[in-house]
Order: C-alpha cells, then structure tokens, then sequence
C-alpha cells in the first residue's frame, strides 16, 4: 500500500492545483525531442492498430524508452527485432485496453484497469526481469491518457519508500493517479508547456516534486 495515501494525494493535489507542477517543463527539454516525436507520431495514428504496426512508430517508442534510461546500468532493453515482436505480439491486448477506454473516467475505471493489468502481465520489453517502469513508459506513449510513466527512484521510492516493483504496485499507482484527477476540478486547465502534456504527466510530475 501506498504510505499515508491519502496525506500524498493531498500534496500531489496540492502541487498541480497551486501551478507548482509548471517547474516541471524546466527541465522537460533533455526528453523532448524523442518523447515529441513518439508523441506526434501516436497523434497520426488514432488507433492503437495503425500506431504499433507501423515500424518506425516501434522504434520511437524504443528510442524513447532509451533516452529515458532504460539501457543504462542494470536495465537492458531488448534488441530491435524482439522488442517489436513482443509489443506488435500484444495488439489484441492493446486493442483492448482501447476498447475499454472508450468508457473511462477517473471514477468509472474498472474495465480499463482490467484491461490493462492484462497487457502488463504479457508485455516484457526488457532483457531483465524488470516490467514496472518498461511498460508504465511504454503505456504512457500508446495511452498517454491512460498511464502515468512511472520510475523506481521518484514513483516508488516517493509513494513506498524502496523501489520493488510487482503489478499490485502497478495498479496502485493508477489507482492513485486517478483518484489524484478525479478530485481536481479541470485538471486539462494546468496541461501546458513542455512537461505537463497530459493530466497523467501533471500527477507523475507532482510526484516528483514531492
């Protein structure tokens, strides 16, 4: 469980309605440029079909995944051909979370988290064991409504106080994410700059200034 959930969701509430979240776009530049374009590709391509069929849009998202570490140190990312096989192996269950998505909100949830948990479990993008933070980014790029991109040293280490990651932890940072939303009033009115893209970017970027 989340340590003092409902004391965090307070200050997470607290950084974005206060406008504090716009530090973030201070230091968005040295991600921009491939998260730009993985993100200007997913916009062209308005369904999760046509986006992840698409090879260079794969290679965006593996491309960005590496700008954001996860070719650094203990993490290894899988090859090219078998990290496009084990994403373009899962479009039914993208396609499902798609589908489930067209019912969202932050408070009707259930068949997306369903959905997603799904995903999560046959989705393994790295040559380590490790998923949390390979799928959370991964998802945040194909559903950047959805998903948060969650980390080990700022979402878990600041939500849990270590950074094991398990899929319980997973949906618990989901389920977070959206209680954080459904409790702001609008919260598309502090989506702006560089940093804050989405109303998930703003509650991942909330976190981090915890």
């Amino acid at each position: 469980m989340i340590r003092n959930r409902q004391n965090v969701l307070s200050q997470v509430s607290s950084i974005i309605t206060t406008g504090r979240v716009a530090q973030a776009n201070q230091w968005a530049g040295r991600y921009l440029p491939t998260y730009q374009r993985v993100r200007t590709l997913r916009q062209q391509n308005p369904t999760v079909s046509s986006f992840l069929a698409n090879n260079t849009c794969i290679q965006a998202i593996r491309d960005t995944l590496i700008s954001w570490g996860m070719n650094n140190r203990a993490a290894k990312i899988k090859d090219v051909v078998p990290f496009r096989s084990a994403i373009q192996g899962n479009i039914p269950a993208f396609q499902a979370v798609e589908a489930a998505a067209t019912t969202f909100t932050w408070t009707n949830r259930g068949a997306v988290l369903q959905s997603i948990s799904a995903l999560y479990s046959s989705l393994a993008l790295m040559q380590t064991n490790g998923r949390l933070v390979s799928n959370a980014k991964c998802l945040h790029f194909v559903f950047p409504e959805l998903c948060l991109p969650m980390d080990t040293r700022n979402t878990l280490q600041k939500l849990y106080r270590n950074n094991y990651e398990s899929p319980t932890r997973f949906l618990e940072v989901l389920e977070f994410c959206y209680d954080v939303l459904a409790g702001i009033q609008n919260p598309q009115q502090y989506v702006q700059g560089l940093g804050n893209t989405c109303a998930t970017k703003l509650v991942d970027n909330a976190i981090i200034l915890l």
